[in-house]
């Protein structure tokens, strides 16, 4: 592509995320110093029409992005802009300081993404079991009941009540509980498997005087911990979508509200970026979901310890200000680890 061309297809895509109107030679003419007549210009348009980075809507003398024009203007011609300092240090400053659970902290940093970016933001929880084992406690609320509190390093806590088949001390289940802890921390979850628990349960008979049955019972939830199960997805801002002009017909109002209220499906379309560094763009026809293709998503990674452990990023039409977002999505995805990271 001649560089006249990709300045011709840089200042269109601009100026649709600008208006959300067709742009014309005119326009272009008038607004940018190309040094050429707008004839010159409308023959460019024509060229990169006829090689689908353009395209002509119904009845408009104007020109329009394709999802192939957004992806040349998205890779090779887009000016990305950095956060503001003050928006930094006040986002980092809120989050940082936190002291709630990652649940709470991950709902509320859904909704400051989607403010700062005027689109609807998604945030998928760490998956419980690539979790690492941090803590274990073990507590009695009857005589053969217990109360199981588990914490992963990513800060989520699950708690269960266990059905023992016979007593057993306040001691006991101090001394279970820290010996659990001395073998499993550090350990992921998903390695935390039968063969592992019945070697401890071996190592914890000779030492305390516990009924095998009772391990067996509280070591059958511990090994529950490390069967796959979706992370929870968060949504915040869902009416910023709504807002955008794309948005405005009946039909699409529809379909947009059903496949957000469709978590498994958006589950989906987020688990189909890698867990790799950086921020990924899906744009339109690009994705393999027919539900949305007038929209783009930008997804970035969050991690801890340099692993990943859920993903961050925006909903929004392809005629996104992706200059913007994508600087914003990656900001907040590294505040959200250096949250975890956090001791």
């Amino acid at each position: 592509m001649t560089e006249r061309k990709k300045e011709i297809l840089k200042a269109i895509v601009n100026e649709y995320i600008m208006t959300a109107e067709p742009v014309g030679s005119r326009t272009l003419a008038r607004r940018y110093d190309f040094g050429v007549s707008p004839a010159t210009i409308r023959n460019e348009m024509a060229d990169l029409e006829e090689a689908n980075y353009l395209e002509q809507p119904h009845r408009s003398a104007g020109r329009i992005p394709t999802d192939k024009g957004y992806r040349f203007y998205v890779d090779d011609l887009m000016e990305l802009k950095k956060v503001s300092k003050k928006i930094v240090g006040s986002i980092k400053q809120d989050i940082i300081s936190k002291q709630v659970g990652i649940q709470d902290l991950i709902q509320q940093t859904s909704q400051m993404l989607s403010d700062l970016t005027n689109y609807t933001a998604l945030v998928l929880s760490p998956q419980l079991e690539e979790s690492i084992f941090q803590h274990l406690q073990l507590v009695s609320i009857a005589e053969r009941k217990v109360l199981m509190v588990l914490v992963t390093d990513t800060g989520l806590i699950k708690n269960k009540i266990v059905d023992i088949p016979e007593s057993i001390s306040t001691h006991d289940l101090e001394m279970i509980s820290r010996f659990l802890n001395e073998r499993l921390s550090g350990l992921a979850l998903n390695k935390i498997d039968k063969e592992v628990l019945e070697m401890i349960n071996r190592e914890l008979v000779n030492r305390i005087s516990v009924p095998l049955s009772n391990l067996y019972f509280i070591n059958e939830e511990i090994s529950s911990y490390n069967i796959p199960e979706n992370g929870k997805i968060y949504l915040g801002g869902t009416a910023h979508i709504l807002e955008q002009p794309e948005f405005n017909d009946i039909n699409k109002i529809k379909s947009v509200l059903k496949l957000l209220e469709q978590k498994q499906l958006l589950y989906d379309i987020m688990g189909d970026f890698n867990n790799k560094a950086g921020v990924e763009i899906m744009i339109g026809s690009e994705n393999s979901f027919k539900e949305i293709r007038d929209c783009s998503f930008v997804v970035a990674t969050y991690n801890l310890g340099g692993r990943p452990v859920g993903k961050i990023g925006v909903i929004g039409p392809t005629r996104m200000e992706y200059s913007n977002v994508i600087g914003t999505v990656k900001f907040m995805a590294d505040t959200l680890s250096e949250f975890l990271a956090k001791p």
